[in-house]
């Protein structure tokens, strides 16, 4: 089973709890408060920390050591990345990615 990662900058004024947002970007919901990110820096980011990646229209998908891998699609408010067999380090360097755009992160299934 995938560790799914949501990813997102909220205003300071966003008075929603996590499980909330996650519950309505899984929905395919956008969510009021909820900033746009920079998508194209963010990819172009994710593809220099992770150079075996394969790009494709709404997701990129990239190798992590030790034989995991992980996919990331996304909308102007949100990344989700699902995580397989990565190990911890490739989970934190995604997060850190993420952290430079300031996005916080919150597990989601």
């Amino acid at each position: 089973m995938a560790d799914v990662l949501l990813f997102w900058k909220a205003r300071p004024d966003l008075n929603l709890p996590a499980e909330a947002i996650a519950r309505e970007i899984n929905w395919g919901e956008e969510v009021d408060g909820l900033i746009d990110l920079p998508v194209k820096e963010i990819i172009d980011r994710l593809k220099a920390e992770f150079p075996e990646h394969d790009e494709r229209p709404g997701s990129l998908a990239a190798k992590t050591p030790g034989g995991g891998s992980w996919e990331a699609t996304w909308g102007w408010q949100f990344f989700r990345v699902e995580l397989h067999d990565a190990e911890g380090d490739a989970r934190q360097r995604l997060m850190d990615v993420l952290a430079e755009f300031g996005c916080g992160v919150v597990s989601s299934q």
